[in-house]
């Protein structure tokens, strides 16, 4: 009797442990995305920036993807740019700019923790729109030249 009871609490930790193991080995890694440095697809989808001297940029599928889950996976525009200074005066000029709140999530390098960063919600909407994105969120550093931008999926 006393082995049969072994035998089955052994059965009971073999069988947890596989089940741990398996439900460890369904998750899939999520690789980090490619940081890419061509302007041509930032500059046809935020014409708004102008003439960018360069940038840096990321396109990833928020979340894990999950193949047992149907429908559309929402994807993250995120990066910034480092602006010519004639766009940098027409954009201040042209839009409504006020000190942000909050500094940008991830700040470019370069940029110091005393950064003056200005959002526009009316650039938000034109850019956003002009992206046909869900969502936009931008941070202008007039001083430094630079905008970073975020959009939930553009097109």
């Amino acid at each position: 009797m006393r082995a049969g009871r072994m035998c089955a609490a052994a059965l009971v930790v073999l069988s947890a442990a596989t089940s741990a193991g398996c439900a460890q080995e369904q998750r899939p890694e999520k690789a980090p995305p490619e940081v890419r440095h061509d302007e041509g697809p930032i500059a046809s989808s935020l014409p708004q920036l102008g003439d960018v001297e360069s940038v840096e940029w990321t396109y990833e599928p928020l979340g894990v993807a999950d193949p047992r889950v149907p429908g559309p996976t929402d994807r993250e525009l995120r990066g910034y740019a480092r602006l010519a200074e004639a766009d940098v005066r027409r954009l201040t000029k042209q839009y409504a700019w006020t000190e942000a709140t909050e500094p940008p999530p991830t700040p470019p390098p370069g940029t110091t923790a005393g950064t003056r960063w200005q959002t526009s919600e009316t650039f938000e909407a034109s850019a956003g729109s002009g992206a046909s994105a869900e969502a936009a969120e931008f941070r202008l550093d007039p001083v430094g030249r630079v905008m970073v931008f975020r959009l939930l999926n553009p097109s």
